[in-house]
């Protein structure tokens, strides 16, 4: 290697110092890693010669070492460092499949001495500086402020300061360098007191700066109290938001602006640098372009800006250019007809992966190849980006035959709608067809889950937690950065009674979009069970705010209002569903449930009946025929309940009401053989879900009717301790008393069912409680009823 190369050379208007790695351009310097270093070098030997890549790996990795892809990597990083590009080179060309050539002849360092630069380094202006120990105390100032600024962005978020600690010594840094240049100029340190210039002294550099320490140390000062008094007056603190519960609060302000709903799309890097594959990554990055800045409500950047930044941009660099809250970059490679073709969308705040997604295809028709990879990275990154309002359909139709993203669209509004075993079958399918397409698509795999917990949830059939368990594993596998895969995995851990780990995923859900109302209402059923009544509401009302005209935010908050008692708040939610969607069966059926539990019986039979008339649905079904049970229409009640379980053969409730009806219409023995079904059903579902409370009080109630009480007793004070708050596990245990003869314990199960919310007039109707009329305290709590009515 010619060593005088190794003194520093210029490349046209670029200084290049190999021994420190430093390159200077007019418009800033750059530094290259000691590989770059030594690549250059090789070429810079050579100049304006074809280097062969292998001459290149023996020379730097050493015989029998590296790789292409490690030296179009070091190449990459020399051509940032030198403000050059692949396509129209200025300093080295890609000469494809063979090496690289380096175009400008090197100067060297005695040479590059005698510019004009050079020159006036030497002047009398400069000297003064040197000699005032202005250049020392700017360099060191400098120094000292980039310590300070990386160990305030390293440790300040850690140590618990407020946002604008960091943005407040960054002020200070920048502010303080004009003042320690003056205070430099004209202030110095001799024999203790400051004089204005004392002349030239021995010592050099060091000397200069020994004199200006207290130039530096002002100037902090100076720029900190300066900086302190902007914010007191203009300010650039972050306010208190006001987030929701265990979710993270969001600056109010950036620092830098970005635009909402934004993504920029990098051009992607061509790895083996051929010219088959630059032309690839070019007609993909523009294709991917074309088509997201077709998606409503998403702002792309335009592809002049985009690519003006190098591939593999800093994060920070692309959020300050292009004011985006995401980007785009990715990497193409071909070998021979082997297509790799790697996808990553990246938050530009943190940094941090949303999706990463890669493809292999043998390249045979270009075009189409092309066209369907475009289809599938925009259908991964349209769920991972903001939602919007508008219809799908302004795409354009000719997206729809490739684009993956369509049928999980449809499948996630199938699943939105009343639940059904037909919309929860046809809600699977188009997501299955989804990944039929693309088997890595994270979001269609966690629609396959939600689809399983819906079933589970209408049908009570463990398998489907089996399957709902595999699908969950597979979004998370595929993407654990998407708010849906972490909320259908929060779903899943609530119907099988995981709380801890059902509110960790909705948390993180949470964490990932602030503002996702469907993370709102699990984290909600969780605080819910946990007894966290006022923070489970106001999540709700939140995810109401957000989402005014959905009617399952609305109807979840009436469930959620049924659950504790307000019954006539909750009838007025329902209503509110009813009034947005009157075809809505499931609304009009809860709203039958609520008139039932206000003693309501006629009003909520008329209610029930006109659910039906718009979906025969099992659960609502149900309830018709506990209208008709209190009511004391025992053998219609019992007719009714017989067609839900042969509708929803594996409902635990369907089977106990049925036995329930058939035992005081004069069917004993169908009314065991339906409580032992129950029962039955009612340890599939403690399988599931141990701390399952309905299930285990409706185990009870089944064996205490089948005479073992020793169990009933044991089942009936589990389900007390795991829901203490729940009038239905006192109102169950007040009938296994009643069962025993014990009516003083079953009253006052009863009177505190009732402080719970149990409705009185159904306690009055309900005819396994008759042999308490002869207790007073039942007698008094009822008639208080009566006075209040």
């Amino acid at each position: 290697m010619d060593n005088s190369l190794l003194d520093g050379f210029s490349l046209q208007d670029v200084r290049v110092d190999p021994l420190s790695g430093r390159v200077t351009r007019r418009d800033g310097s750059a530094h290259l890693a000691s590989r770059a270093v030594e690549v250059l070098l090789c070429l810079a030997k050579k100049p304006r010669r074809l280097v062969a890549r292998e001459e290149i790996l023996a020379a730097v990795w050493g015989e029998g070492n590296g790789s292409a892809e490690a030296l179009s990597h070091v190449i990459g990083d020399i051509r940032h460092a030198l403000g050059d590009h692949a396509e129209q080179p200025r300093f080295i060309q890609t000469v494809p499949r063979r090496g690289y050539r380096l175009l400008p002849e090197p100067r060297l360092a005695h040479a590059a001495s005698e510019t004009p630069a050079a020159s006036a380094a030497a002047s009398p202006l400069w000297k003064a500086l040197v000699r005032h120990g202005v250049v020392q105390a700017g360099i060191a100032y400098l120094i000292v402020g980039w310590l300070l600024i990386q160990v305030a962005d390293a440790t300040f978020d850690n140590l618990g300061l407020p946002q604008w600690a960091v943005p407040f010594v960054t002020f200070t840094v920048v502010g303080g360098f004009p003042l320690v240049m003056l205070l430099a100029w004209f202030l110095e340190m001799a024999g203790g007191r400051m004089v204005r210039d004392r002349g030239q002294q021995r010592g050099g550099w060091l000397q200069g700066l020994e004199r200006n320490y207290l130039a530096v140390i002002a100037a902090y000062g100076l720029a900190a109290a300066g900086a302190g008094v902007y914010q007191s007056l203009a300010g650039f603190s972050v306010p208190a938001n006001a987030a929701m519960p265990d979710a993270p609060a969001e600056s109010a302000a950036e620092l830098i602006p970005v635009v909402e709903n934004s993504i920029a799309v990098l051009k992607m890097l061509n790895i083996d640098g051929s010219e088959r594959t630059e032309a690839f990554s070019a007609g993909l990055s523009e294709d991917v372009l074309d088509r997201l800045a077709r998606l409503p409500g998403l702002r792309v950047s335009s592809r002049g800006d985009a690519w003006s930044l190098p591939p593999n941009s800093a994060s920070n660099v692309v959020r300050r250019r292009l004011r985006v809250a995401y980007f785009l970059e990715g990497s193409v490679r071909i070998v021979g007809d082997q297509l790799r073709v790697v996808a990553q969308l990246i938050d530009s705040k943190d940094g941090f992966h949303v999706i990463s997604r890669s493809f292999n295809k043998d390249l045979q028709d270009h075009l189409s190849v092309q066209k369907e990879i475009t289809g599938l990275i925009v259908a991964n990154l349209r769920v991972a980006l903001p939602d919007d309002t508008p219809e799908f359909s302004a795409l354009g139709v000719e997206d729809a035959g490739v684009d993956a993203y369509l049928l999980y669209h449809r499948g996630r509004e199938l699943l939105g709608r009343p639940a059904t075993a037909e919309t929860i079958r046809q809600s699977r399918g188009y997501f299955e067809q989804a990944l039929a397409i693309d088997s890595g698509f994270a979001a269609a795999h966690a629609g396959v889950c939600g689809t399983y917990v819906a079933q589970y949830e209408l049908e009570h059939d463990a398998d489907s937690v089996t399957a709902a368990e595999a699908a969950c594993a597979a979004a998370l596998e595929a993407s654990a950065q998407l708010p849906v895969v972490h909320n259908a995995v929060g779903r899943l851990h609530l119907v099988t009674g995981h709380l801890a780990e059902a509110g960790a995923a909705f948390q993180s859900a949470l964490r990932l979009n602030g503002q996702d109302a469907v993370a709102m209402k699990g984290l909600a059923a969780v605080y819910q069970r946990q007894q966290r009544i006022p923070e489970a509401e106001a999540l709700l009302t939140r995810a109401i705010e957000l989402q005014p005209g959905n009617w399952s935010s609305i109807n979840v908050y009436g469930n959620f209002l049924f659950g504790v008692g307000r019954y006539a708040d909750a009838a007025e939610q329902y209503r509110r569903v009813v009034y947005l969607d009157p075809d809505n069966f499931v609304a009009m059926g809860n709203l039958g449930s609520v008139q039932l539990m206000a003693g309501d019986f006629a009003g909520a039979r008329q209610s029930i009946e006109r659910s039906l008339d718009i979906e025969a649905n099992e659960a609502i079904y149900s309830n018709l025929g506990i209208v008709y049970y209190y009511l004391g229409e025992f053998d219609k009640s019992a007719d009714i309940q017989r067609k839900v379980v042969a509708l929803s053969p594996d409902s635990h409730a369907a089977w106990l009401n049925l036995g329930d009806a058939l035992y005081f219409s004069g069917d004993e023995t169908g009314a065991m053989q339906a409580f032992e079904r129950s029962a039955e059903l009612s340890r599939r579902q403690l399988a599931v879900n141990p701390r399952n409370a309905e299930a285990l009080y409706l185990l009870a109630w089944a064996e205490a009717m089948r005479g073992a009480e020793a169990d009933a007793a044991r089942l009936i004070e589990r389900a007390l301790s795991v829901a203490p708050n729940d009038p239905y596990s006192h109102y169950y245990d007040a009938l296994i008393h009643v069962r025993q003869g014990e009516l003083e314990l079953a009253t006052g199960s009863i009177v505190a069912a009732a402080g719970l919310g149990y409705p009185r007039s159904m306690l009055a109707a309900e005819p396994y409680l008759r042999r308490l009329r002869s207790v007073a305290a039942f007698t008094d709590l009822l008639d208080s009823q009566a006075r209040a009515n």
